[in-house]
């Protein structure tokens, strides 16, 4: 009898950045220098991590950018975070919004292969360029539902997203570790797209169960050396 295999937690980090407006009075070699110094520590803490980089300067007044780190191993995900404010520009970066999810990858998906950080985990994180992000918090009374009921009211919801065939999602359990239950990303190829699936998703009976949704990012994704030029 062939052993089922250990099922993965997949642990994702959204940290949101805002650049203090004091960095931009440096002078111009010292940006330099502090900009590639943060380039070449975030670059070496690529190796064991799926890593994608947003702007979201000019949507936010709060942030500049998103960090999204995603590692199996939690405490080497921690230490990556906390050097980002350790080492050149990132001594200028304030955390505006954090949360903490995990990922658990389904049992077909664990066992085709396992997940490499190193490179871009194609289908499942970071397939497009505009990503909607948000926590999600449950009312009492969705647990109240029997499971068929929320059943059908999931089924319901999906056959929407099943519609917009360049629009991914994916659901981050935060029970446990974080404030919110749940993060939701939704990705798309196409910002009008993803604002039609975001309208229409609202207006299901499933969102009379949902308490808490706010705040809502719209990220764009972005190389972070293009973001570092553009906010520094």
């Amino acid at each position: 009898m062939e052993k089922s295999k250990k099922a993965v937690n997949v642990f994702s980090s959204f940290v949101f950045l805002k650049l203090d407006p004091q960095f931009r009075r440096l002078i111009s070699n010292e940006k330099i220098a502090a900009k590639q110094e943060f380039e070449n520590m975030v670059g070496a803490c690529q190796e064991k991590v799926f890593l994608r980089t947003y702007m979201t300067t000019g949507l936010r007044v709060d942030s500049d950018i998103l960090f999204w780190r995603v590692s199996d191993n939690l405490e080497y995900l921690q230490d990556i975070c906390a050097k980002t404010f350790s080492i050149g520009v990132g001594r200028y970066f304030h955390p505006a919004h954090s949360y903490l999810g995990v990922y658990h990858p389904d049992e077909q998906t664990a066992l085709k292969k396992d997940l490499e950080f190193g490179c871009l985990p194609k289908d499942i994180f970071g397939r497009h360029k505009f990503m909607l992000l948000h926590p999600v918090v449950k009312s009492h009374l969705w647990y109240e539902l029997s499971e068929e009921e929320r059943q059908k009211l999931l089924a319901c919801r999906s056959a929407v997203i099943s519609k917009y065939r360049e629009i991914h999602e994916n659901f981050f359990q935060s029970y446990g570790l974080d404030e919110q239950e749940m993060i939701v990303t939704r990705e798309a190829r196409s910002l009008d797209e993803l604002i039609a699936a975001t309208k229409e998703l609202r207006e299901q009976r499933i969102k009379n169960y949902t308490s808490v949704d706010k705040p809502v990012f719209l990220c764009i994704g972005r190389d972070l050396r293009e973001i570092l030029d553009a906010i520094c």
